[in-house]
C-alpha cells in the first residue's frame, strides 16, 4: 500500500513551506496568486508533470497497490484544471482534491480521511496494524520507474514511524528543448523521493501520520533510514523555481546553473532508459556531439603545457557549454588546462558570478581541475544581457605525471527557458 501526494500550483497564502508565501516577494495574496497561476508558470509545470512525472507514476502503479493524490486550488485556471482531470482519467490511481485552505504540511494530512476510507475497504476489522508508505512529490520532479519496488523492502511492521532517504539523484537544467548539464545530485534527506512507513489500524480505521517537519531536519523528529544506492530522484532545475524567487529572471537561472557546476558530471549513455523512460530522450536531446579533432578512430588528443585550441562560437545569448573527456596514465595533480571564453561587452561585470576569473594572459578562463586519471570536464556559462562571445580557447597548463588525452564534444550555446 504505497500513497503520494502532490501539492499542485496550489494557492495557500499562509502556507509555511512554501517560499513564495513567506520570504516577502509578493506582498499581497492577489499578487501571489497572479505569479502562481500565470500562463508561463503553468505550462512549464503541466509539460513536467503530465508530460514527464506522471508516465513514471502509471509505471509504478502497474506493479503497486498505489493511489496518488493532487491537491489543486478551485482558482486554478480552467484549462489547467482540464488537464489535471484529463490525466485523472487517463490514470485511474491519480486522483484530484480540491484544497482552498491552507495546508498544513506536506498535503498528506489533507487526505488522511481518504487514505482511510481507501484503507477500510482493503482489510477486515480483526486484522493486524498494517504498515502503509506515503511520499511527496513536487510537481516539478520525476521520481524512477522502479521508485516503488525499491521502496517496498522497507514497508515493514519494524520500520513504522521510520522516514525513507533516496539520497541520490539526477539533475539538470530545463533548456527550450532538452534537459541540459546533466549531472549526479546527492542529497541525503532531499524532499525528492523523501517517503514514511506510517499505520493503518483496522480496528479504529485510522491511518496514524507523524509530521515530520522540515526535510532536511526529518532525523532530528523520527528514525531516518537514508539509501543512495541508486538515482532514485530527478531534479528538473529551472528559472521559476519558488526557492529563487527573490532574484531577477536572469540571476534565478545563473543561481540554478551556478550550483549545478558544483556536481559530478553524468553522461547520457551512463542514464538508463528503462529507469527514466519519460526524461531519456530529453537527457539525450540535451548532450552535445563529439567533435572530432581528427580523422574517425585516430588516437585521442594529447594535451600538453603546449598545446593551444581555439574554437569559433559566435552568439548573442544563451548558455554555453563547452566539455571534454580526458583520461591519462597516472592521477592527475590539480588544474591540468585552462578554458578562455572571448566574450564581448563583459568589461564591467563581475565575472566571478559567470565562474570565471580575469587572467592577464589567457583573458576571462576557468581552470579544468581534477586529481583523477580520468573524468569529464564540463563547462557552462549563461551569458547575461548585452554579452557575446566569439570563441573559446583551450589551454595546457602545466606538465603532468602522465600523458593525457582528450576527447572533445562541440561547443555550442543553448536557449534555456528563463522565467517571465
Amino acid at each position: 500500500m504505497f500513497y503520494g501526494v502532490t501539492r499542485y500550483s496550489l494557492f495557500s497564502p499562509g502556507s509555511p513551506s512554501w517560499k513564495t508565501s513567506r520570504s516577502g516577494v509578493f506582498k499581497t495574496p492577489e499578487a501571489y496568486q497572479n505569479y502562481l497561476f500565470s500562463e508561463q508558470r503553468l505550462q512549464m509545470r503541466a509539460d513536467v508533470f503530465f508530460g514527464k512525472s506522471v508516465p513514471a507514476l502509471a509505471a509504478m502503479a502497474e506493479n503497486h497497490d498505489y493511489k496518488h493524490f493532487v491537491l489543486y486550488s478551485e482558482l486554478l485556471p480552467e484549462r489547467h484544471k482540464q488537464l489535471l482531470f484529463s490525466a485523472a482519467s487517463e490514470h485511474p490511481f491519480l486522483i484530484p482534491v480540491e484544497w482552498n485552505k491552507t495546508v498544513r504540511g506536506t498535503g498528506i494530512e489533507e487526505v488522511t480521511t481518504l487514505i482511510e476510507e481507501d484503507l477500510a475497504g482493503k482489510f477486515g476489522a480483526d486484522e493486524d496494524v498494517q504498515p502503509v508508505m506515503w511520499f511527496r512529490l513536487d510537481d516539478d520532479d520525476v521520481l524512477a520507474a522502479d521508485y516503488l519496488t525499491c521502496l517496498e523492502r522497507y514497508r515493514s511492521a519494524n520500520h513504522i514511524g521510520m522516514a525513507i532517504s533516496f539520497g541520490l539523484g539526477l539533475t539538470a537544467y530545463r533548456g527550450d528543448h532538452e534537459l541540459v548539464n546533466l549531472r549526479e545530485f546527492y542529497h541525503p534527506k532531499s524532499a525528492q523521493g523523501m517517503a514514511f512507513v506510517s499505520a493503518f489500524d483496522p480496528r479504529e480505521g485510522r491511518f496514524s501520520v507523524s509530521t515530520p517537519g522540515h526535510h532536511h531536519k526529518v532525523d532530528t523528529v523520527m528514525p531516518t533510514i537514508l539509501d543512495s544506492s541508486d538515482h532514485m530522484f530527478f531534479q528538473i532545475r529551472h528559472g521559476d523555481q519558488d526557492s529563487t524567487l527573490n532574484s531577477t529572471p536572469h540571476e534565478r537561472v545563473a543561481d540554478s546553473l551556478a550550483r549545478l557546476e558544483k556536481l559530478p558530471v553524468v553522461r547520457a549513455a551512463d542514464v538508463s532508459a528503462e529507469k527514466w523512460p519519460s526524461l531519456i530522450e530529453d537527457i539525450v536531446a540535451g548532450e552535445s556531439g563529439i567533435h572530432e579533432l581528427s580523422a574517425p578512430g585516430a588516437e585521442p588528443l594529447q594535451l600538453t603545457a603546449d598545446t593551444v585550441l581555439t574554437f569559433p562560437l559566435r552568439a548573442d545569448a544563451g548558455l554555453v557549454e563547452f566539455e571534454f573527456e580526458f583520461e591519462s596514465a597516472a592521477n592527475l595533480q590539480g588544474g591540468f588546462a585552462e578554458v578562455s571564453y572571448d566574450l564581448q561587452g563583459a568589461d564591467e561585470l563581475d565575472v566571478s558570478t559567470l565562474g570565471l576569473k580575469r587572467n592577464s594572459k589567457l583573458g576571462l578562463s576557468r581552470q579544468a581541475w581534477s586529481r583523477k586519471s580520468n573524468g569529464l570536464v564540463r563547462h557552462s556559462i549563461l551569458m547575461p544581457e548585452g554579452v557575446s562571445i566569439s570563441g573559446i580557447t583551450l589551454t595546457g597548463k602545466n606538465r603532468q605525471p602522465a600523458d593525457v588525452f582528450i576527447r572533445l564534444r562541440q561547443p555550442r550555446v543553448v536557449a534555456v527557458h528563463a522565467a517571465g
